[in-house]
């Protein structure tokens, strides 16, 4: 069941990703794009919170934040962090129930694939909510695994797993392990999920967030590798400027915001 496969990983995610080499390179460079949108107008709901990192930060530059998470032990977490900010809050909301939590924002977020759980039937449905309940103007700001992650495909080559190497070009899905629990994931690229959003909304923005920096499974031989992950982080923030690189990196940046 994949709320349990969270459940079971949410004392590891912090350590894990959250606090690694990798995570905070990566989660940096979300930011430098994240923050600047937001402002004491914005009610951000964000969708599969993990354990409340960035909604924690996002509170210090909004009116509001409510994070959400399918996972009861991410909430836990992420609550017992939560000891002064009064504009942040926490609850346990799968994405298909979200309703009124949509109609209350203007600015939805997601981090680090957290939509990437969502079949394409799921997340069509999550977009016609999105369309039917939030106002003209409206941000959604995405962070997704995408499709043809350059540094997977060649380091399962390299490793002579064929399977894995092409896993993200699946249409059906992908069985996911973590912490011994299996969940099933779906990889998408930019263009399907403008596709999911029409006319309604605008591309306003995408880019890629790890096209040199490795995905986080690779962190333990990076770990004392500083100078190496320094440098391939440098690299990032000379090219992931550019759109094209939404198609190739680890996650992509997407940035929409609804006209209609």
């Amino acid at each position: 069941m994949q709320v349990a496969s969270f459940d079971n990983y949410a004392k590891n995610y912090d350590d894990h990703f959250t606090f690694s080499l990798v995570g905070l390179m990566q989660r940096h460079a979300v930011y430098s794009l994240l923050m600047p949108l937001l402002n004491n107008k914005s009610r951000v709901l964000e969708i599969n919170c993990g354990t409340g990192k960035d909604a924690l930060e996002i509170g210090k530059y909004t009116l509001s934040v409510l994070a959400t998470d399918a996972s009861t032990k991410m909430i836990e977490l992420c609550k017992a962090k939560n000891n002064s900010a009064a504009n942040v809050s926490f609850k346990v909301n799968l994405i298909q129930d979200l309703n009124e939590e949509i109609k209350n924002s203007n600015f939805i977020f997601s981090n680090f694939g957290g939509l990437n759980c969502l079949s394409p039937q799921e997340f069509a449905e999550f977009a016609d909510k999105c369309k039917a309940l939030l106002n003209t103007q409206a941000d959604l700001f995405f962070v997704i695994m995408g499709r043809k992650c350059i540094w997977e495909r060649l380091y399962f080559k390299f490793k002579g797993d064929q399977k894995k190497a092409n896993r993200r070009d699946s249409t059906i899905g992908v069985e996911t392990l973590i912490n011994g629990s299996e969940f099933k994931t779906w990889y998408y690229s930019p263009k399907e999920i403008a596709n999911f959003f029409g006319t309604e909304f605008k591309m306003v923005h995408t880019s890629g967030v790890g096209l040199f920096v490795p995905p986080s499974y690779l962190n333990p031989f990076f770990s004392n590798k500083k100078f190496l992950l320094k440098l391939l982080n440098g690299l990032d923030k000379l090219f992931c400027k550019f759109s094209w690189t939404a198609n190739y990196a680890d996650h992509f940046i997407i940035h929409l915001k609804k006209i209609n």
